[in-house]
């Protein structure tokens, strides 16, 4: 049954236009639970008693509380629909803002703007001077909860093929080709991964093998890419079920950091697209491609640095982030 959850709750974030509520054109929902009030009142109710004890001045009839009655669910789901057309509206006006306002990466700034971002901010002064003095360079990403996966897979991109690394590239090609029997044996239907595999496996053989006769050049190859938000999100959807299946297979190592059920927390923080990468996905990510990553924790006393895995040498890691709170951006040195 879980495996099933799994599989309909990436079908669900699949759909970009699925309604999220059926309400006929009355108000009334054949889905929406009974539920008690004391505002509903009896339709049997006597218009000439008026001496009615005081314990029943709402006259409220139990046997229309505890049935289907059509009224009493078109008040409900009239309840609903407001709410969840509201909550809709805020969440959709909130995410055009970002979109109209913020690339979803950005070219490389100087590391001085965020002496900028934070000049009114005094308790991170301390932290930023670390961080400018560190590096050189920032590239900022679009905070839409997807900021950690779009900087791990814009890294990757961007040293392969910028290096020209073939043992690092021939070694994520086998663990994208690793990862078909990893997603079908954690209970993936292959029909609803495919896509995402086919999508990744291109774009990561198209940029490090096929510039040279496209004309075009590696970074902006990388650029267009990037801002291409449907492709971007099929980068990410696929990184999402890699991380996804490996939890599932290695559960024993993972299930211990979470709190309630593994395979629920799993649909909720990993499988579902715009949820941010906590520890343990980062961790999972670094495991299963077996990459390094470095984070710069903007503090505010002073910046914390937390190496995956520890033991890792800086000259090998490629990947550093810097983590401002609930949102990443890469640094470069």
């Amino acid at each position: 049954m879980a495996e099933n959850n799994s599989n309909i709750n990436i079908l669900q974030n699949c759909q970009v236009l699925q309604n999220q509520q059926f309400i006929d054109n009355t108000g009334y929902n054949p889905f929406s639970p009974n539920q008690n009030s004391n505002n509903n009142i009896s339709q049997n109710q006597d218009p000439k008693n008026t001496n009615s004890n005081t314990n029943d001045t709402n006259n409220i009839n139990k046997t229309d509380l505890n049935s289907n009655n059509p009224k009493i669910q078109r008040i409900e789901s009239s309840e609903i629909r407001t709410n969840n057309e509201m909550a809709a509206e805020f969440e959709n006006a909130i995410r055009q803002e970002i979109e109209q306002t913020t690339p979803l990466i950005s070219e490389k700034l100087n590391i001085q703007i965020l002496l900028d971002d934070y000049k009114s901010n005094e308790e991170y002064s301390n932290s930023i001077k670390i961080i400018t003095e560190k590096y050189k360079y920032i590239r900022k990403v679009r905070r839409d909860g997807n900021c950690f996966y779009r900087s791990f897979i814009y890294c990757l991109f961007e040293y392969i093929c910028m290096k020209n690394d073939n043992v690092l590239y021939n070694h994520i090609l086998k663990k994208i080709e690793e990862s078909k029997e990893l997603t079908k044996k954690n209970g993936y239907q292959w029909i609803i991964v495919e896509d995402f595999y086919n999508v990744f496996y291109g774009e990561f053989c198209s940029c490090f093998n096929c510039l040279s006769s496209s004309g075009i050049s590696v970074r902006d190859y990388l650029d267009n890419l990037f801002m291409d938000k449907e492709k971007g999100n099929y980068l990410i959807y696929f990184v999402r079920f890699c991380i996804a299946a490996y939890l599932k297979e290695n559960h024993l190592l993972y299930e211990v950091y979470v709190e309630g059920y593994f395979e629920n927390w799993i649909q909720t923080e990993v499988e579902a697209i715009d949820h941010e990468a906590d520890q343990i996905q980062i961790m999972a990510c670094v495991n299963y491609f077996d990459i390094g990553v470095k984070i710069e924790y903007l503090n505010p006393r002073k910046n914390e640095v937390v190496k995956f895995p520890e033991d890792k040498k800086d000259e090998d890691i490629f990947i550093t982030v810097l983590f401002t709170p609930g949102h990443y951006d890469i640094l470069y040195s």
